[in-house]
């Protein structure tokens, strides 16, 4: 149940590393090569601080993107080391390397470090020379030579020019051909959601036995949504890392105000969000905020109380620390509460597990004649207060992931919030959907609406 029986998966496309110093571009370079703007880019540098992981494809042939922080060699800084041994992760994993500078700093000391990195490294790389705007401006490359790593390649990250130029040496040096359509294997997406410094990058990192994401006791350390893939009892996974969800009045600047976006459509794009939970501080308003955009958005959704290890010591009880969580927010008695330390590994596989479990409840359908069957006993027993001429018809499964039904009646306005939720309640307490949001919606038929 450990570790050992985890596989990365996602990599059988060749790698491609995007490195150099800080603020030469590389995460522009990497939203233009990928299609889309995946990674944060800010006129600040240091913005990228993990890896950063897209598929791209270019005249059907297909390879892995990785977007690097910026590297500052011989650094004593700590993030900036941390950084540093991010990007060397990525150099030695990657099939090719592309070296980005910037044409009007000129080659840098720094640039010259990375070159070196690289030459010691072995690995196959490309110098790109960022910022050449104007075709005038190809002239100024010469000094790039000096690198030792073969003929620079202008580009302009910020505007496209010659990215097309750089995509056909890129696969050209990585000497791929046309990829063959595979089937894709079925992929459970989870993300981990949180506000900041509430141990998402240690669980992600305990999850793939590696170094993802970065670590530090400084919240807010985590800026992108990172993902992996892996491989565990059978199934795959992409689980996505996102950067601590803040309350917005104390959201600062422009890079937070876009890491906060990504972590939101990280969760919207999820099969399950795990929701973790800072044991020792307990439920915040925040937290709250973030269960209830899960929900809203039809997500599978785990309560995992982590750092659970520093409560344990001192005694706790996890039925009654769950049985506080509950009675502070009612909702959540929907929702399983699960407790872990990322630090010490305990309780994180049991996450995944339940997310397998919730995956699978999610896709569950019901027959019709169950549901009427169903249906017929509830109102029977309990018809709508104050609504004497209010008429079921029948009611039906209409999708699934999140599970939705449609329940026909003769007069819709006339069903109360308050019987919505009693109907909803009978129908998780019959049917199971535990975890998951269930839609229950009621609709006018037609045929009987003047009944």
């Amino acid at each position: 149940m450990g570790s050992q029986q985890v596989r990365l998966v996602g990599h059988r496309r060749p790698i491609v590393a995007i490195v150099g110093r800080p603020n030469a571009g590389k995460s522009t370079l990497f939203n233009r090569l990928v299609g889309s703007r995946r990674a944060i880019t800010d006129d600040q540098p240091g913005v990228t601080r993990d890896r950063l992981y897209a598929e791209v494809e270019w005249t059907g042939r297909q390879f892995t993107l990785v977007d690097t922080g910026g590297l500052v060699p011989r650094t004593r800084d700590q993030l900036e080391r941390a950084v540093l041994a991010q990007a060397e992760q990525a150099i030695a994993e990657a099939d090719l390397v592309l070296l980005l500078c910037d044409l009007a700093a000129g080659v840098t000391e720094a640039d010259l470090q990375v070159a070196e990195m690289l030459r010691r490294s072995g690995r196959a790389g490309l110098v790109v020379v960022n910022k050449v705007d104007q075709p005038e401006q190809g002239e100024d490359l010469a000094e790039f030579y000096s690198l030792g790593l073969g003929e620079p390649r202008p580009i302009s990250a910020a505007t496209g020019r010659r990215s097309g130029d750089l995509l056909d040496a890129l696969v050209q040096a990585l000497g791929l051909t046309p990829a063959a359509p595979v089937g894709e294997e079925e992929t459970i997406a989870i993300t981990l959601a949180g506000r900041p410094n509430a141990g998402k990058s240690t669980m992600i990192n305990r999850f793939a036995d590696c170094q993802v994401s970065l670590v530090d006791s400084e919240p807010g350390t985590t800026r992108d949504a990172t993902s992996i893939r892996l491989q565990w009892e059978g199934r795959h996974f992409r689980l996505t890392d996102t950067a601590g969800l803040r309350h917005r009045a104390r959201v600062e600047g422009q890079v937070e105000y876009y890491s906060g976006l990504r972590a939101s459509r990280a969760i919207a794009e999820a099969e399950v969000v795990l929701l973790l939970l800072d044991a020792v501080e307990g439920v915040t308003v925040q937290d709250a905020r973030i269960l209830g955009q899960a929900i809203e958005a039809g997500r599978g959704l785990i309560v995992v109380a982590n750092k659970w290890d520093q409560l344990e010591e001192r005694g706790a009880d996890q039925r009654e620390y769950a049985r506080e969580v509950q009675d502070r927010f009612p909702f959540l008695v929907h929702y399983p509460i699960l407790f872990s330390s990322g630090l010490t590994g305990k309780g994180v596989w049991a996450c995944l597990r339940e997310a397998v479990r919730i995956w699978q409840t999610r896709r569950e359908r019901v027959s019709t004649a169950r549901l009427n069957k169903f249906m017929t006993g509830v109102v029977a027993a309990s018809p709508p207060a104050g609504s004497p001429h209010l008429r079921l018809y029948y009611i039906t499964q209409q999708g699934v992931a999140p599970p939705t039904f449609v329940a026909f009646v003769n007069h819709p306005r006339q069903v109360s919030e308050a019987y919505k939720r009693f109907v909803e309640n009978h129908l998780r307490r019959e049917f199971g959907f535990g975890g998951t949001p269930v839609r229950l919606l009621f609709r006018r038929n037609r045929r009987g609406a003047d009944n």
